[in-house]
């Protein structure tokens, strides 16, 4: 009876190890402030142009995805100080230090920026120029290095807010004084949201001033190479397929 006891367990320890638990990576999701990238709801159900694209990359079950969601400084001080192993989420270049130091050999997306005004105020933007003493709208926890000598120069005051509503609640109050400065696609994304009327603003290229760049994912700087090598292999298939462009389209 025992030598069967024994026949048994060995034959469910090597079918254990020959069905090992799938590799865990670890996804951060910035809170609230992301959207139409990363959107997060109170049920844990995760969407958005990032998430969507890394859900595509591990649909084949054989990496598991672990969801680490928090405000946007509170994520960056997490990830600098090394973050969860196999962490990735997104950056670019042009963000600078954690969010630029490891990032995916393609590009997923390229970032527009727009200045969105009141229609009532009449206001035409043509160059920093026509800024002057004027209120620049920002996101808290947002920095646009373009934006820095104008600010700290006074000649235009900056306007800190939490969210998008906030944001366009101060441009709607103040018509031809203030002007928020944010993505193009959060900016149609978080109207639609907010159930606004986009008719109400007017809505101004500012690529002039903060030119296009592209953004990418972003990768724990001690990244397993095997699971980088991976990624980028995948994101490399679904851009080819045009499945990249299939999740964009769904969100702007």
């Amino acid at each position: 009876m025992r030598c069967v006891s024994k026949i048994m367990l060995a034959s469910m320890l090597s079918f254990a190890s020959t069905y090992s638990v799938a590799e865990a990576v670890n996804y951060y999701v910035i809170a609230k402030q992301a959207q139409p990238f990363q959107i997060e709801d109170q049920s844990d159900n995760h969407s958005g142009i990032v998430t969507d694209i890394v859900k595509a990359i591990f649909a084949d079950g054989k990496y598991d995805i672990n969801y680490h969601t928090y405000p946007f400084n509170r994520m960056i001080s997490i990830l600098e100080a090394g973050g969860e192993k196999n962490w990735i989420t997104y950056g670019s270049p042009n963000w600078g230090k954690v969010q630029a130091e490891n990032l995916s050999d393609l590009p997923i997306y390229t970032v527009k920026h727009a200045l969105v005004t009141s229609k009532t105020g009449d206001f035409e933007f043509e160059g920093m120029d026509s800024m002057k003493g004027k209120g620049v709208v920002l996101l808290h926890g947002f920095d646009y290095p373009q934006l820095v000598p104008y600010i700290k120069s006074g000649e235009v005051e900056e306007i800190r807010v939490k969210n998008y509503r906030s944001a366009f609640k101060v441009v709607r109050r103040t018509p031809g004084d203030t002007a928020f400065i944010e993505m193009s696609s959060r900016v149609k994304y978080n109207l639609g949201k907010l159930s606004l009327d986009e008719t109400d603003f007017d809505i101004q290229g500012f690529s002039d001033v903060i030119p296009d760049y592209n953004i990418y994912l972003a990768f724990d700087k001690n990244m397993d190479p095997r699971i980088q090598a991976f990624i980028n292999k995948r994101l490399a298939e679904l851009t080819q397929s045009g499945e990249i462009e299939t999740i964009i389209s769904k969100y702007i």
